[in-house]
């Protein structure tokens, strides 16, 4: 069974992307970020571990300040929550079996997505395809949105880190990886 937490911006200023991951970062845990430009991917593991959905949306206005920005919680591939943000503030989010939240929509899709097509997307098992689906619809690397953070510690640990990754951590500023990029095999389930 899969869990995982992972945030997303749509920006093109990846210094305010780096300031903003040190910001969020809890001291004494670590933070991966994965630029595919217009997208950087966040995968915190503070955020993962807690699984604390009120923190999740914490972080996601956040990081709408800068962009854009969407983040996927889903736990054990059968309960999901999903969002979006603008401009500092949550315009959607939609839980399915996550206690503490109430089930289904709240607030207004953007225009610029198909009503349809999201509701689709959110009613496909398990959730992992949910995300893929949610992902298409956004633009964003549908195989980006089903990693969280304890995917990207197992890579470093094994030093198979994807390309371009930024590590984190209180030792030291971001380390530059670039060696592939990440593949779907490259995580279980995923």
């Amino acid at each position: 069974m899969r869990s995982f937490t992972n945030l997303h911006v749509r920006t093109q200023d990846a210094n305010a992307m780096r300031a903003l991951a040190a910001k969020i970062r809890t001291p004494g845990l670590a933070l991966y970020v994965l630029p595919d430009p217009p997208w950087y991917s966040l995968y915190d593991e503070a955020l993962e571990a807690d699984e604390d959905t009120a923190r999740l949306w914490q972080e996601l206005t956040a990081a709408s300040r800068l962009g854009r920005a969407a983040a996927f919680a889903v736990y054990e591939d059968e309960a999901m929550c999903w969002g979006l943000a603008g401009d500092g503030r949550i315009l959607y989010r939609y839980c399915e079996g996550v206690e503490g939240e109430p089930e289904g929509a709240r607030g207004e899709l953007p225009a610029y997505l198909d009503a349809a097509a999201v509701a689709a997307a959110q009613a496909g098992e398990p959730k992992t395809a949910a995300v893929r689906a949610l992902a298409g619809i956004l633009g964003l690397f549908p195989d980006h949105a089903v990693v969280g953070f304890g995917d990207l510690l197992e890579l470093d640990e094994e030093s198979d880190l994807p390309a371009d990754v930024w590590v984190l951590e209180d030792d030291a500023g971001p380390e530059f990886v670039l060696e592939r990029p990440l593949l779907e095999e490259d995580h279980a389930g995923g």
